[in-house]
């Protein structure tokens, strides 16, 4: 009888833990999803204010940081200068009080004005309308991992394993939303089952410190296991820097993807999933990927990249390899971390300087790097780094390691300044090929870290220069974007450059004259548009969103009112006032005008302008490829109608690589039940037009009647017939709909 009463008390006490163990792992899991789901959530929210900016992303991403940075500050002086008891008290009262700014939503009131930093404003609204929420749930991991410590389960000795949970969680969270949430819910909708989690989320919360309440008795009189002595500050700089290079290079990797596609959270999560995964994988108790395998395949991934980094196309390889590359990085990194991490006494202390040196790395992407560099130097900076990293008795370089630094240097960047004194224009091919063969003897480097880096860095700084077009005037980077101004040919053709994508300029012909490029030469289909608007009489009134070289000015007739509407004051200084273009410079003197250019986002700056006051109104705004999605919203053409005259027009410029957005114009059409034509000018003559390109336009007027007196030629028919399910909103958008899989 003792012996099944002995049975049966162990069986008893093997339930409570698998209990207790299911317990602190939802609670955990349900924390992380909570701060997963909110990112890319309250990001979307604020992009109609910031007019799509891929930074917009990045600058959320490093407030997110900061204020995890600040719940695990929260966390460890709770534990440091708290009794068990107390800090369950404390934490469910800051969990009530967070509780009373729910729903989620941007705070009202709060609208940009110009001059105002784009990112300190964004980070000042993000502080008020999720910081509280945020922080109170951001605590969670530590909090839970150090109280699961406490509760004499079989695994308390090391907690860690849960933040592998964690780290599932906001896995799940994050592809949840683009391809669950998103497709099917409004905002507002999601906000609200956000809401409804966090309440699940405190009840947990209290489960969890129910059973650490009972159990602080026995605790307290019992020594920490595992324990050790306080790190020292060379421990505390290894966390930081292993934290800090993965969060450096998931914001590099992310500005890649979102520039030249779309501002949309179903790019962002890819990279940041892919983060969060090594997370899972690093602090697993069995990892799925073995720590010495990510230590061994960083290097061989690493150079592949570096060897090809200057190429881009096709995105179907390159895009790809980038993000496996930036996979393998974080998780040697991550799995650095889980090697050097502490006793669980100072479990709180480690996630402290974890997160601190995730936020030093995103923050020098977002805030810093903008400011010192012109060019997207951050992200090679950031590889050379991780190759700094890697694990080895011997980091130093040696004397081999700075000689074949300084032959790369000298074979790519004495070579690229010889070859243009002597006029030669290397084959496409030469500096790739280099390349190749300067990664070869790299890679043999990679057990002397410090020398591996050194010349990883010179191979990336050097090849970056030696394939730098001759033709580049300019470079300049704001909020907004990159940007280079390049001339070539003969007649010369000067071009603005916002990422990757031509975004037009002007053709300067020996007697002087000049003519717009690109998509607004005059057979495109915006100039087969104006020209047609114009037969109707003089004093046309127009209104151009989207400023860029100020191509469409050259259309502008004596007489006619034009504004243009630009979000970035770079581009303004770039099209009046740098000396690189003069198209509206010119079109002024030609009309004893000048044209207004008002800065802000359109849809605000729009807002504020008299209904029914245009003619005409051009949407053009660009980031590289990707078309600010808040600007092909219902609301948007709502607006945009609003301030059109009866028999006003609104053409849309849609030409896009990656995105058909016809058919979501043809969703919105119908629904307000205006007319539509689709423009596209899909082949170029270059007898009749050498400065011309491929591009698609959208044309909207209030009736059919409008668009027929326009008496447009045969490249002008109806908009695609409409795929999407639900139109798109401020509220709803779906960008899965709209992706071209193929081709």
């Amino acid at each position: 009888m003792w012996e099944n009463d002995s049975l049966t008390a162990s069986d008893t006490a093997a339930t409570g833990d698998r209990a207790q163990l299911w317990l602190f792992t939802v609670t955990i899991f349900i924390g992380a999803t909570l701060l997963f789901l909110v990112q890319p959530l309250f990001a979307k929210m604020v992009l109609p204010l910031l007019g799509g900016s891929p930074s917009v992303w990045n600058t959320a991403l490093v407030f997110f940081q900061a204020v995890l940075l600040a719940g695990y500050g929260y966390a460890h002086w709770l534990m440091r200068w708290s009794g068990q008891r107390n800090q369950i008290i404390v934490h469910v009262c800051v969990l009530a009080m967070a509780a009373l700014v729910l729903p989620i939503g941007v705070a009202s009131g709060w609208r940009p004005h110009a001059g105002t930093p784009p990112a300190l404003w964004l980070l000042g609204l993000l502080t008020v309308s999720v910081g509280a929420p945020f922080f109170a749930v951001s605590a969670t991991a530590p909090l839970i991992q150090r109280w699961f410590a406490r509760t004499g389960h079989p695994h308390a000795h090391d907690p860690y394993f849960l933040y592998s949970a964690s780290n599932l969680g906001s896995v799940l969270a994050l592809l949840a939303f683009p391809f669950i949430l998103e497709p099917a819910l409004s905002s507002h909708a999601q906000s609200t089952v956000w809401s409804i989690g966090f309440g699940v989320l405190t009840v947990c919360i209290i489960g969890c410190g129910a059973v650490v309440w009972r159990c602080t008795d026995a605790a307290s009189s019992s020594p920490w296991p595992n324990a050790m002595e306080r790190p020292n500050w060379r421990q505390r700089a290894t966390w930081m820097v292993y934290a800090a290079v993965p969060s450096a290079l998931l914001l590099g990797v992310t500005a890649h993807i979102s520039t030249d596609i779309a501002a949309a959270p179903l790019l962002w999560v890819i990279p940041l999933t892919l983060y969060l995964l090594t997370f899972a994988i690093a602090f697993a108790r069995r990892p799925l990927i073995p720590h010495w395998l990510a230590v061994r395949a960083m290097p061989l991934a690493l150079m592949i990249l570096v060897a090809l980094f200057a190429w881009r196309e096709p995105i179907g390889v390159f895009l790809p390899l980038h993000l496996l590359v930036f996979f393998v990085i974080a998780l040697m990194c991550h799995g650095e971390l889980v090697r050097h991490r502490p006793g669980v006494e100072s479990l709180t202390e480690f996630y402290l300087f974890l997160s601190l040196g995730g936020v030093m790395g995103g923050a020098f992407v977002a805030l810093c790097a903008p400011v010192l560099f012109n060019t997207v130097f951050e992200y090679p900076l950031s590889l050379t780094l991780a190759a700094a990293l890697l694990p080895s008795a011997t980091p130093r370089a040696n004397r081999g390691d700075i000689i074949l630094a300084l032959v790369i240097l000298v074979v790519l960047v004495g070579g690229k300044i010889a070859a243009s004194g002597l006029g030669w224009q290397p084959h496409t091919f030469v500096v790739p090929g280099i390349c190749v063969a300067f990664a070869l003897l790299i890679f043999a480097r990679q057990t002397r870290p410090f020398g591996f880096g050194l010349c990883v860095g010179m191979l990336l700084v050097s090849s970056a220069y030696a394939l730098m077009s001759s033709e580049v005037l300019w470079r300049g980077r704001s909020f907004f974007g990159v940007y280079r101004i390049s001339e070539s040919g003969d007649p010369t053709n000067r071009s603005l450059v916002h990422g990757t994508t031509n975004h037009g300029g002007q053709l300067m012909a020996a007697n002087g004259d000049i003519g717009p490029t690109a998509y607004y030469t005059s057979s495109s289909p915006i100039a087969e548009v104006l020209t047609a608007t114009q037969v109707r009489g003089p004093g046309q009134r127009v209104g151009v969103v989207g400023l860029g070289s100020g191509a469409l000015a050259c259309y502008r007739r004596a007489g006619d009112a034009w504004h243009f509407f630009e979000i970035d004051p770079l581009m303004a200084w770039v099209a009046v006032e740098s000396g690189y273009f003069d198209l509206i410079a010119r079109c002024a003197e030609s009309v004893s005008e000048s044209v207004p250019v008002v800065l802000g986002d359109a849809r605000l700056t729009l807002a504020e302008e008299p209904d029914g006051h245009l003619d005409v109104l051009v949407i053009d705004a660009f980031s590289s490829d990707a078309i600010p999605i808040h600007l092909l919203t219902r609301e948007a053409v709502a607006l945009y109608m609003d301030k059109l005259a009866e028999d006003g027009v609104l053409v849309m410029h849609i030409s896009n690589r990656f995105l058909n957005l016809s058919p979501v114009l043809a969703r919105i059409v119908e629904e307000l039940g205006y007319a539509a034509l689709r423009g596209a000018r899909n082949k170029i003559d270059r007898d009749i037009d050498i400065a011309g390109t491929k591009s698609v336009w959208a044309l909207i007027a209030r009736n059919q009647a409008t668009l027929d007196a326009l008496a447009l030629s045969e490249i002008w028919g109806p908009l695609e017939t409409s795929t999407a399910r639900r139109v798109w909103s401020d509220d709803f958008s779906n960008l899965l709909e709209v992706i071209r899989w193929t081709g």
